[in-house]
Formats: C-alpha cells, sequence, structure tokens
C-alpha cells in the first residue's frame, strides 16, 4: 500500500506540471497576442504584470507549501529526539528486533541490567539472554499468545553476561506496517531482583513480629491447625494452650514512649522463650503472646505453670538503670477438651483470660461454669437489643432524706431490667453489657426521658418532687450529641430543668477532658445539678472538686458500711464531710442502713442520706405511698 500511494502521488506530481505548463503557455500566448494587437510600446512591462499572477500562484504554491513541509519536519525531528531521550533515559530495558527476531537497537538500561553493550548484541536474537531454565513449551505458549494477541506479558528468568540468573518481568509486542505485516518486535523488561528480594522482607514482616521475631495470629493459628492434625494422625495427645495478655504497657508507652514499651516487650518475649525453649509461641497482637505446651494437660499442673508464669512475668524489668514492671493475665485452654479445633481452642482461652480479667483474677482454666457464664453474656447481650421495644427495662427511685431536718428532698432513679423469661436481672449484670456494647448511650437516653415524662405526670396529678438524680454512664455524657439530646428531650417534655441532679461516677481520666467540663457547664446553664458519685473510691484528687462546676458528692457505700466500727473509714468520712463543707459542697451518704451509722453522719453535719434505713428502691406506684408519708419542703397535693 505504501508504494501504490508513492505512484499516485508521483502520478498527481507529473499532469499537475503538464496543466501547470500548457495554462501558462495558454495565458503567455493570449498576453503576447493582446500587447502586439494594442500596444506598440512598453510591451515588456505589460509582459511583466501579465506573469506577475502566474508567478504569485507558483510561489504561494510550492515556496510556501515547501516551508510548511520543513516545519511538519522539524517538528517531527523535535519528537524523534524526544523520544530518543525517553528510550535512552526510561528504567526499564528496551530491545527491538526485526521480523527475524534479530536484534536492531537496545537502550542503555538494558545494558545496565544484562551487562552486554549494544554493539555484542546487533544482529543477534533475544535467545543470547536465556537462562535455560523454562522448557521449550513455555517458550511454545509465548508465541502462540503473541501471534494470537499481539502481546505477551509475564515473568520469565534470564541470565546477564556474567552468568547470573535474575526475574524480570517482560512484555512483548508486535510492529505491522499497513498491509498488516509483521515489520518489528519490541521487547519492555524491568528486573525484579530488588522487588524479590523486598517482597522476602514483606513476607517476614507479614508473618513474624518485628520486635520479637514471633509468629504473627494468622501464622500461629495456622501452625496450631497443622499441630493438631498431626497430634490427631498420629498419638492424639492432649496439650494446653497458654493466652498471656500483658498489661501496664499504655501507661508505660505514654509515659516513657513506645521504644521502652517495644523493649519491654523484647525483653519478655525472650523471657518466654528461654522459658519455653523449642515450643510454638506467637505474638497474636500488641500485647497479647500465646504458648502451645505438649507437656502440660493436667489441671493441677496447667494452674501451677500460670502461677509461676505470672510470678516471673512480674519480675522488675531493668532498662539505663530504672526498674520497669509488667503484669499478666493468662487465659488457658485444653485440648481437646476445651476445644477440638484451633479456632474453638483458641476462642476458649481467650474467652478463659476475659473471665480472668471480670472476676479479678490473674489467671482462668477454661470449664463448664466459665462457659455457662459466658453464654448467659452472650444470651443476656443478645436480649439486651430488644430490652427497651419490649418494654423490659423499669425504672426504680430510692428516697433521699435531708439528715439534718428528717425532711424527703428527692430520688434517685434506678434501672432494673425485668425479662419476660429470665425474670429479674441484676444491673451489676447487665449495665457492664450495657457499656461494652454502646447500648448504655440508647439506654441513658430512654431512662432520662422517661424520668422526664415522669416529673410531668407527677405534676399533672399535683406531685411536686425537689429533685431526681439521675446515674449518668461515662461513655454517655463525652457523646458528642450528649447536651444537644439532653436539651431535645427537656424540651420535649417541657419540664423545668432544676427538678434533674446528674451524678457522674468518680474517674480522674474522664474529668481531665476539657469537652467534659465544657458539657458541665453547658448543663449547669440549663439548670441541672451535677454530683460526683463513689467519691472516695477511685483515686480522689481534691483539686478537682475546685475545678469542676459541681453541686454536690456522695460517699460510697464501701465507706459508709463499716462506720462506725472500722476506725480508717470512719477517718475517711469525716475528712470528706469537712473537705466538702469548705467547697460548699452537698455531701450525700449512700448505703445507709444502720441508725448509728444516722447518728454518726447527723453528727458530722452530713447532709443527705439514702439506704434502706429509710427505704429501699421503690416502683412508680410504691413511691407514691411512700410520699403520702414524707414530711417535708415539698408540697404534696391530692
Amino acid at each position: 500500500m505504501a508504494k501504490t500511494g508513492s505512484k499516485f502521488s508521483k502520478m498527481n506530481g507529473i499532469l499537475f506540471a503538464i496543466f501547470f505548463t500548457i495554462i501558462y503557455f495558454i495565458i503567455g500566448t493570449i498576453g503576447i497576442i493582446f500587447v502586439d494587437f494594442f500596444y506598440f510600446s512598453n510591451r515588456e512591462w505589460i509582459f511583466l504584470l501579465i506573469t506577475l499572477p502566474i508567478m504569485f500562484y507558483i510561489a504561494y504554491r510550492f515556496i510556501y507549501r515547501s516551508m510548511e513541509q520543513i516545519e511538519i519536519l522539524t517538528d517531527q525531528q523535535l519528537k524523534l529526539t524526544i523520544y530518543k531521550s525517553v528510550f535512552d533515559q526510561m528504567n526499564e530495558g528496551l530491545v527491538i528486533t526485526n521480523a527475524k527476531e534479530e536484534i536492531i537497537k537496545v537502550n542503555p538500561s538494558f545494558t545496565v541490567m544484562t551487562g552486554y553493550r549494544e554493539d555484542e548484541v546487533i544482529g543477534k536474537t533475544p535467545a543470547i539472554l536465556s537462562s535455560g531454565l523454562h522448557s521449550r513449551e513455555f517458550y511454545d505458549n509465548m508465541k502462540k499468545e503473541l501471534r494470537e494477541n499481539g502481546r505477551w506479558q509475564g515473568e520469565i528468568i534470564n541470565q546477564r553476561k556474567n552468568g547470573q540468573f535474575y526475574p524480570e518481568q517482560l512484555s512483548i509486542s508486535e510492529i505491522r506496517n499497513l498491509k498488516g505485516e509483521i515489520t518489528h518486535y519490541i521487547g519492555v523488561f524491568t528486573d525484579m531482583t530488588h522487588q524479590r528480594k523486598a517482597e522476602g522482607k514483606i513476607e517476614f514482616l507479614t508473618h513474624y513480629d518485628t520486635h520479637t521475631k514471633l509468629p504473627k495470629y494468622n501464622l500461629f493459628m495456622k501452625h496450631l491447625h497443622n499441630y493438631i492434625i498431626e497430634n490427631e494422625a498420629n498419638s492424639n495427645h492432649q496439650f494446653s494452650l497458654f493466652i498471656v495478655d500483658t498489661a501496664k504497657l499504655k501507661a508505660l508507652n505514654a509515659a516513657y514512649g513506645y521504644k521502652v514499651g517495644d523493649e519491654l516487650l523484647q525483653t519478655l518475649a525472650i523471657r518466654l522463650q528461654n522459658r519455653y525453649k523449642g515450643l510454638l509461641m506467637g505474638r497474636l497482637n500488641s500485647k497479647e503472646f500465646a504458648i502451645l505446651n505438649p507437656h502440660l494437660y493436667e489441671k493441677e499442673a496447667i494452674l501451677k505453670e500460670a502461677e509461676d508464669l505470672i510470678r516471673e512475668i512480674e519480675l522488675p524489668f531493668y532498662r539505663e538503670g530504672e526498674e520497669f514492671f509488667l503484669s499478666a493475665t493468662i487465659g488457658i485452654g485444653i485440648f481437646p477438651e476445651h476445644g477440638a479445633t484451633a479456632d474453638e481452642l483458641y476462642k476458649n482461652a481467650t474467652l478463659a483470660k476475659t473471665a480472668a480479667k471480670e472476676v479479678g483474677s490473674k489467671y482462668q482454666l477454661f470449664g463448664n461454669e466459665l462457659l455457662s457464664n459466658v453464654r448467659r453474656k452472650i444470651l443476656l447481650e443478645k436480649h439486651l437489643n430488644r430490652a427497651i421495644e419490649m418494654n423490659e427495662l423499669e425504672l426504680y427511685y430510692q428516697p433521699q432524706i435531708d439528715i439534718q431536718k428528717n425532711h424527703f428532698i428527692g430520688l434517685e432513679v434506678l434501672l432494673r431490667w425485668n425479662h419476660t423469661k429470665l425474670g429479674m436481672i441484676s444491673p451489676d449484670e447487665f449495665i457492664p453489657i450495657a457499656e461494652e456494647t454502646n447500648l448504655i448511650i440508647e439506654i441513658g437516653e430512654w431512662v432520662l426521658e422517661q424520668v422526664c415524662l415522669q416529673i410531668k405526670k407527677w405534676e399533672k396529678t399535683g406531685i411536686v418532687i425537689p429533685k431526681i438524680a439521675v446515674n449518668l454512664s461515662p461513655k454517655q455524657f463525652q457523646h458528642p450529641e450528649f447536651l444537644t439530646k439532653t436539651q431535645q428531650i427537656i424540651q420535649r417534655t417541657n419540664i423545668c430543668p432544676s427538678f434533674l441532679e446528674f451524678e457522674i461516677t468518680e474517674n480522674m481520666s474522664f474529668f481531665e477532658g476539657d469537652s467534659v467540663i465544657d458539657t458541665m457547664n453547658g448543663l449547669k446553664e440549663l439548670g441541672i445539678k451535677i454530683s460526683v458519685d463513689d467519691f472516695g473510691k477511685g483515686y480522689s484528687n481534691l483539686s478537682y472538686l475546685q475545678q469542676l462546676p459541681i453541686d454536690s458528692i456522695k460517699i460510697d457505700r464501701s465507706f459508709i458500711s463499716h462506720i462506725p466500727d472500722n476506725k480508717q473509714n470512719t477517718a475517711l468520712t469525716k475528712a470528706i464531710i469537712a473537705m466538702a463543707h469548705e467547697l460548699e459542697l452537698t455531701v450525700v451518704a449512700e448505703g445507709v442502713e444502720k441508725e448509728e451509722q444516722i447518728e454518726f453522719l447527723h453528727k458530722h453535719h452530713c447532709n443527705i442520706a439514702q439506704g434502706y434505713y429509710y427505704s429501699k428502691p421503690l416502683s412508680t406506684e410504691d413511691i407514691i405511698t411512700f410520699l403520702k408519708k414524707a414530711n417535708g419542703n415539698c408540697q404534696i397535693v391530692y
């Protein structure tokens, strides 16, 4: 097709030249006749004027177009220069062959990667790079795909000039002319040597912990699975799985930085590896280790080993002259009693660890009682999701009494769960589940709305309660929409906010955030009172009492229950009351059950008391009966 096009262009050029010559002859003849017929002088000038347009046309047609062609050729030359620069500077190796697969051009990267100079490979085929590691079938399939698709891409092992094998990612493409005939092949390849080395490192980082060099979770579980299969095939011996959950790392990282924490974990890993030489171990996450022990499967021996292991973990760690300490909680499962598969055994050992934390133990062996407790927890969690929908949550109210005046001054609302099948469920059992699952936020909003609706209902019947104290979960209080939700509930129920008091459990870290203080100030602006609950139970810091906009503190029942017999509790209670009064705070004592406790609290000017001495928590109906007997500042109209 290229030759046909060339002939066509040449033919057009000859025809144009003949045509132009004839036209020029005719115009010239007419010009000469015209000059001869009309004019007898200045014939040369007249002829010049007549031929001037012809010369203009020639100049435009050939000279100008020639300049255009020169510009096109210049642009093409520039592009070729750019392409050559790309060709020379590209990081990928490039080789061009003719249709016979003879190399006609390579770029500098080809030389760098293969070690061959251009003059050493020109005229030869790419087979000069063959490593001999691929079969004839491999190359036949390559050529077949190249013929069918005009392109082949894949990974191949080739050989450098110095004999070194190397992996390369290769792409081969055909180049065809206008007739569809193959004229050239272009091969582009990348040396994969460094990538393969990096992938080896990535493989290690994927499956092994950087600091301890122990298998990570996925690899450990794979080893555990394989061990169980081999164990069953051979002798089906029992063995134990220890899940060791280290503690105190978060505090150490915060105080000294992650470098110290990582070094302590490295040291701990060395201790464990020295103790359990040759045993399968793993680092499952940032603070958990796993140990497979084929020598321990009897319960007494396992529990003794757990106790010894805890003791070793708690030995001091020395770094730059300083002592550091770690602690741990251990969950243990026995194969196959506590799990016949890797996943089941790990799950139950982890459940044992969680149960140990919940009961305050340092180690726990999985068992039927533990399983029963776990199943009950799962059941309660499942049903708690629908407790509001099923109208199973109930509010109870415990009266609060002004000790000095013996007057009723308010109520504390307490949440109860009366399950339709399981019966009454203790708050100590379901509140922690609500906290873990974040259901406490939804439940807390429900409680607040129900309290506000009850206040409004009592108001309509002529009963005015001075205040109702509502317990708040830290999660609920710290929720970004808590203040807005509270305002919406108050507006929706149309109650006076001064009837409400929010009780917040004492927790130092909880009070440190600026957002918490901002929320408190927002509540105070609404007119809601704020009380710190369980005061003295946590790590009390008197300084924050001066900074927070609180109205009262509640002394934890653990102090009150031992008054006046326990001298230490008595002294602490007296100190708390005196301190609170100096800060102009109201003091509430909860858990009051005995007359001598009331006498002590009255003597030392405690303001308010609540407990079984006055009344147990009462239902909405029963509280009306109590109010009829109440004597104090609230007005009761019937």
